[in-house]
């Protein structure tokens, strides 16, 4: 699993953005899986914790569950009725910062987190405890009987982000998410573009000019410095 730092300036614009509309629950989706959504959930939660917040990671991603399988060593069944059981599942990531595991269950049991009301039920009783909620998600395209839909995550808390890797998430699958969520009227705070796989082309010029030039080390230097001042290949006009 990559670590994505927290110090980063594109997770501090989504920390404020999210700030901004005082949001307390937020969703991590993504249309089809890999765009990088755990990365993202995990950054997010320690820049929170960098600003004195307890956060609480909830994932519910039961296809794939990354955090839970890479932090968790003991797995554990839990349910949305049981706090008491839900608490003795509860995991320390670190200071400030907890994880609730992926639920640990039979397929027909994952359907109970499909209820709305408990969940909303759930989150009152978490934000107790905590200043902030993260839930990592199935893709929203990836149906199927025992995942538990993550537009229905995305709909219980404030809001949600949709995380899109270009080189990786389908055009098709994408516009079918954006579909799902607007016929679930759910508050899309925005768009993160994870462009890890397709990076901008002034990064790809420079790494080429590194790679052929060594041995010309003035002509690798005022390269670079062209390459810097010319903005259309940073790919930043009309974002």
């Amino acid at each position: 699993m990559n670590i994505l730092p927290e110090t980063f300036v594109e997770i501090e614009q989504i920390y404020q953005s999210i700030m901004s509309e005082n949001i307390k629950s937020i969703s991590i989706n993504c249309a089809q899986g890999k765009e990088g959504t755990t990365e993202l959930v995990l950054a997010l939660a320690r820049r929170y914790k960098a600003a004195g917040n307890k956060v609480l990671i909830v994932d519910l991603n039961t296809f794939k569950p990354a955090i839970t399988n890479e932090y968790v060593e003991k797995k554990q069944p839990w349910s949305l009725d049981d706090a008491t059981l839900q608490n003795a599942c509860v995991t320390p990531l670190s200071a400030m910062i907890d994880i609730l595991p992926a639920p640990q269950s039979e397929q027909d049991q994952n359907i109970s987190f499909r209820d709305e009301k408990k969940l909303k039920s759930a989150i009152e009783i978490w934000l107790k405890r905590y200043n902030f909620i993260i839930f990592d998600t199935c893709a929203i395209t990836r149906a199927n009987f025992s995942n538990i839909p993550g537009e229905v995550i995305a709909r219980v808390c404030d809001a949600c982000l949709l995380v899109v890797a270009p080189g990786i998430s389908l055009e098709s699958r994408v516009l079918k998410t954006m579909a799902i969520f607007n016929n679930n009227q759910i508050n899309l705070l925005g768009t993160v573009i994870n462009d890890v796989h397709c990076p901008p082309l002034d990064m790809q010029l420079r790494n080429s000019v590194r790679r052929r030039l060594k041995r010309f080390p003035r002509v690798e230097r005022w390269l670079l410095k062209r390459i810097s001042n010319i903005e259309l290949l940073k790919g930043n006009i009309g974002r």
